[in-house]
């Protein structure tokens, strides 16, 4: 059978590609003809839908969350880039800081690297982020500027966001003669109860106590950019997304979109559904949650338009999904629990689909 391998990742063990790649070997071992297509809904590891689709990966230092010097990559095909931002201030290059010593400057770095080496259009993944500033420190990056009240220069770390008296775009490198697109699941306003900080921010470490300072000095950073942008956008679906960078790219004039079905669309997966006899998508955990937009569900939604059978192969299956996939399988069962799945979760991966398709 050809068989079109979707998966987005099994968070916390494999990436979509490692997914991929495990069951397409497994898959060639017991006959069958596997086409790699690594998914993503715009959250961490969408770089790796983009691996094996003939784009240049991309080496360079940026600014990280903390301050320092991290590495990166992202991928250019043409006048195409593609970017995570998780690549600048991603939670995994954090090595200790409290929540206010971070910034965004590196995504405004990346940014100006892929525009500067000639991209027209750049797509950037919003997931895995670590920064609560607004999209201050990407503002700052891209020639933005900001003095307190006595004209001194601000500095681009959250905390001293509250100092700002003016912020000046004089200098600021907007992103004229590019399209710039916001991959993102994330549909949380700026502010609020199911805003940046109330939502995220407890997940980057900001204790209970300190959410209402971080969503003033969100709320000041606010105030202050409604003196050089035109739109107020903090109240649109995804301004929330990633520490508010969802908003001040918007400000920036870029657009948001739906991650899952800007990325099948990028990754010609609709043409490979076509040819096949079965689609296999998974994640690491499943639900109804699932159905709201996240990768497998954008898969299920281009299998059942061309009538082909979907199969779902998660780590852990919470809820009942098989009004909407032809199966449903999980790594994680009466003989297995999470922990042991998670442990070596491609061994299990691959054993399942032995299991399956032998």
């Amino acid at each position: 059978m050809k068989i079109v391998l979707a998966p987005d990742s099994y968070k916390g063990t494999l990436n979509q590609k490692d997914a991929a790649d495990t069951m397409a070997r497994t898959l060639k071992e017991i006959g069958h003809a596997p086409v790699t297509k690594p998914m993503s809904d715009g959250g961490d590891g969408l770089l790796n839908c983009f691996a094996d689709e003939g784009y240049e990966k991309i080496d360079l230092n940026v600014t990280g969350p903390e301050g320092g010097t991290v590495p990166a990559v992202y991928y250019m095909k043409e006048d195409t880039a593609i970017l995570e931002t998780a690549e600048a201030c991603g939670l995994h290059l954090l090595a200790g800081s409290a929540p206010g010593r971070r910034t965004s400057f590196g995504v405004g770095e990346l940014i100006l690297h892929a525009r500067d080496r000639g991209a027209r259009r750049i797509i950037l993944g919003l997931g895995g982020s670590a920064t609560n500033d607004g999209g201050f420190g990407m503002f700052m990056a891209l020639g933005g500027m900001a003095k307190d009240a006595s004209g001194k220069p601000v500095s681009v770390m959250n905390e001293d966001i509250g100092k700002i008296d003016e912020l000046l775009s004089d200098s600021l490198r907007v992103l004229d003669g590019v399209q710039m697109t916001i991959a993102s699941d994330v549909t949380n306003p700026l502010f609020g109860e199911y805003g940046a900080i109330s939502i995220f921010g407890p997940q980057k470490g900001i204790a209970t106590e300190d959410i209402a300072q971080f969503e003033s000095l969100i709320a000041h950073l606010h105030r202050k950019a409604m003196d050089i942008f035109r739109k107020d956008h903090s109240s649109r679906p995804g301004a929330g997304a990633a520490g508010g960078l969802g908003w001040m790219l918007m400000n920036m004039g870029a657009n948001m979109e739906k991650g899952g079905t800007l990325i099948a669309e990028m990754i010609s997966l609709e043409d490979a559904v076509k040819e096949a006899d079965l689609v296999i998508t998974g994640e690491g955990k499943s639900d109804m949650q699932t159905m709201d937009g996240k990768a497998p569900s954008i898969v299920a939604e281009i299998a059942d338009k061309h009538g082909v059978p979907v199969y779902l192969i998660s780590g852990q299956i919470t809820e009942d999904l098989s009004g909407h996939f032809t199966q449903t399988w999980s790594l994680a069962d009466d003989s297995k629990n999470v922990n042991e799945v998670m442990e070596n979760t491609g061994e299990h991966l691959a054993e399942l689909i032995r299991k399956i398709f032998e």
